[in-house]
């Protein structure tokens, strides 16, 4: 809401509507969309559902002194408006479904005419049977729907981090903080998912700058030794080692995973401190991983500490309806999450970070925050409905808060400071977090939860205040079964490598299989391509800098929809994962599909800039030909062209004249072998 602080600040706003015990619900216009900010809770549940059509009954709530409207008074007759170009006066119909102890058939015919896509009260837990004294009690409301007249060219975008959509319309959205599943819709892999654990496949709408490349390595000293010396015979840019694995390996059925206890496995990773300082020592940072959920130890036996205990002890686990520690099942163990409404946790997790810190450790993993139980029991008191979106902003703040201890500490030292990345958040989730990524991707081409996924959810994350992000490069959820085998090829992780080449962060991952997938290190020809983008990425260290901070100051995304610099061009708001710009002066046009070696580029002219091809130096633009045409006030106002995007020399643009252009595209003529240059126009649809 900017600076002027948020509806909950001045408990009124324009447009706005309160009802006692309801959720605040505001929604504010900026160019073509609109965002939805959406807080608070009641007594029986907290979730919104909002349905976009292009209903033109309306009432007019603008009310110039902010008086809320009074639910015990009648509602004003509707009136029928002509259709607005655009919504400046929020004129909506309400709609107030009652108490959830209604019956399902009440429900069903309170909110027919709503074609859900999703049934986000299957989410919650069964309803208890009221009481003669509630069902006694006059009736009160916790749900309210706005349906907005909206023109037939009106889109909403946004709604967090989605990996499926860009835009909305027609669509119910959830608001709710969840995994976002395996397969999303994508088949097969959805439904054997499904079968194996209800609603694990997620479905398309659930959610969650270094120099050099940040390497995802597993598998012990020894391992990360070797790899670490290939890395440096390929001169490759290395920021740091993220080593998830530290704590030490258990195998499950869905394949290689951690124990759950954070401090290092003296096994696993003999000579711990001395692998740290011996690549501090070549400049490069050690990462790890951590998350706010804690498993017994019983069956490790080196364990030296055992956290699940200590913080049972302490009483600081999130518990169940019978007071013990909520014991959730995670693939093939059970998890118990630390209750940060508690303030005695986020105390007792920021000393295990400290001890992280403490050995040598620069950054880590935060991941998780998305899985608090709908029907726990807080320290806080407060309901878990309500509670579960706050969860992963208490989680990125108690890491947050910890690296600015950590840094206060170290002073002037810019050496001494540590970062981590979340993937999970919510509304104040930017305030704390240093770092996002996308989740886990499966390693395939598809476009629900695969690489054409992690372009929509940089995208979208970035329409909704995630500015800095980045995906797995590979892609994370592998299958190995005689019948089912999502395995990451050698290709995909080639062209998934030159996406993220070009994201804030450059990270790879060696998937939840790592001896199903091809890896970076697997033969020398794919590390060699990863010695090339990792200098791609390294070429724009200077403008990447800029962007985060212009990201700190005005909120804008690093990678960026061109949506949010040519808003009027029709051909520019249909686009999804094709193309993304990085600031305003880089274009990449990605291959996202298997087998290609050309993609179809288009180039907006509305500003009448020209776009040079930093491998060939081909610009486009200028006395190429523009389109024509318009629905509404949308026109095209550009061309598209099929440009040449062999293995190894992505479709990446920059702005002809601009400075940036020039310093990069100097530096990768002189370091990378020549591309083949070949393109032509072609029709637009």
């Amino acid at each position: 809401m900017g600076d002027g602080g948020s509806p909950r600040d001045s408990e009124c706003w324009r447009g706005g509507v309160t009802f006692s015990d309801a959720p605040y619900v505001a929604a504010v216009e900026h160019r073509n969309y609109i965002m939805v900010d959406i807080t608070g809770s009641s007594e029986d549940e907290s979730i919104i559902d909002l349905m976009f059509t292009d209903s033109v009954k309306v009432l007019d709530s603008d009310k110039k002194d902010c008086g809320h409207a009074d639910p015990s008074s009648p509602p004003p007759a509707a009136t029928t408006a002509p259709r607005p170009h655009r919504i400046n006066i929020l004129s909506l119909r309400l709609r107030l479904a009652g108490r959830v102890h209604r019956s399902m058939s009440k429900k069903k015919k309170l909110s027919a005419g709503f074609p859900a896509q999703e049934e986000v009260s299957a989410l919650l837990p069964p309803p208890e049977r009221a009481s003669a004294e509630e069902e006694a009690r006059p009736e009160e409301f916790n749900r309210v729907f706005l349906t907005y007249a909206s023109s037939l060219d009106e889109r909403f975008d946004g709604f967090g981090e989605q990996f499926s959509c860009m835009e909305f319309k027609g669509r119910r959205v959830p608001v709710l903080v969840q995994e976002q599943g395996i397969g999303r819709g994508d088949q097969p892999i959805t439904f054997a998912a499904n079968l194996l654990s209800y609603r694990s496949a997620g479905n398309w709408s659930t959610t969650y700058a270094p120099s050099g490349a940040v390497v995802g390595m597993q598998g012990g000293t020894d391992a990360v030794r070797r790899v670490w010396s290939q890395l440096r015979d390929h001169d490759v840019p290395v920021s740091a080692l993220w080593l998830q694995d530290w704590v030490g390996q258990r195998k499950t059925a869905i394949g290689s995973q951690l124990w759950w206890n954070w401090e290092v496995d003296d096994d696993h990773y003999a000579g711990w401190k001395d692998l740290i300082r011996d690549l501090r020592c070549d400049g490069v940072r050690t990462m790890t991983y951590c998350n706010p959920c804690l498993v017994p130890m019983g069956e490790k036996g080196n364990a030296r500490r055992h956290l699940y205990e200590e913080a049972k002890e302490l009483g600081i686990l999130v518990r169940d309806e019978a007071g013990e520690p909520y014991m959730m099942p995670n693939t093939a163990f059970d998890v118990a999450m630390l209750d940060f409404t508690n303030p005695e946790a986020s105390s007792w997790f920021k000393g295990i970070l400290r001890g992280m810190a403490d050995e040598g450790v620069s950054g880590w993993m935060a991941d998780f925050g998305e899985g608090l139980p709908l029907d726990a029991r807080l320290h806080s008191g407060e309901d878990p409905v309500a509670a579960h979106n706050r969860y992963p902003e208490l989680w990125a703040r108690v890491n947050r808060e910890f690296a600015d201890e950590w840094k206060s500490e170290a002073g002037e030292d810019e050496e001494e400071g540590v970062v981590f990345f979340v993937r999970a958040g919510f509304r104040e989730s930017s305030r704390w977090a240093m770092l996002f990524w996308e989740g886990d991707q499966m390693v395939s081409w598809q476009a629900n939860d695969g690489i054409k996924s992690s372009v929509v959810g940089l995208l979208s994350g970035g329409l909704s205040g995630i500015p800095l992000n980045h995906s797995d490069a590979g892609g994370y959820c592998t299958v190995d079964l005689p019948l089912l085998r999502y395995r990451r090829s050698e290709e995909l992780l080639m062209r998934w490598m030159e996406v993220n080449a070009f994201t804030v962060v450059f990270r790879t991952h060696e998937g939840n299989k790592p001896g199903s997938n091809c890896q970076f290190y697997s033969n020398s020809r794919i590390l060699a391509h990863f010695a090339r983008c990792a200098k791609m990425y390294k070429a724009w260290e200077f403008y990447r800098v800029q962007l985060v901070e212009e990201a700190a100051e005005k909120g804008l995304p690093v990678a960026r929809h061109l949506f949010l610099h040519y808003p009027e061009d029709r051909r520019v708001q249909e686009l999804t994962y094709q193309q993304f710009l990085v600031g305003t002066e880089m274009m990449v046009v990605p291959v996202l599909d298997k087998g290609r070696t050309a993609v179809t580029a288009y180039f907006p002219t509305s500003d009448g800039g020209s776009w040079r091809h930093v491998w060939t130096g081909e610009e486009f633009g200028g006395g190429h030909r523009s389109g024509h045409g318009s629905v509404g006030e949308a026109t095209v106002h550009g061309f598209q062209a099929e440009v040449t995007a062999d293995v190894g020399c992505p479709a990446v643009f920059v702005r002809v004249g601009s400075p940036v252009g020039e310093r990069q595209s100097g530096y990768i003529y002189k370091e990378q072998p020549t591309c083949r240059a070949r393109s032509h126009e072609v029709a637009l649809d």
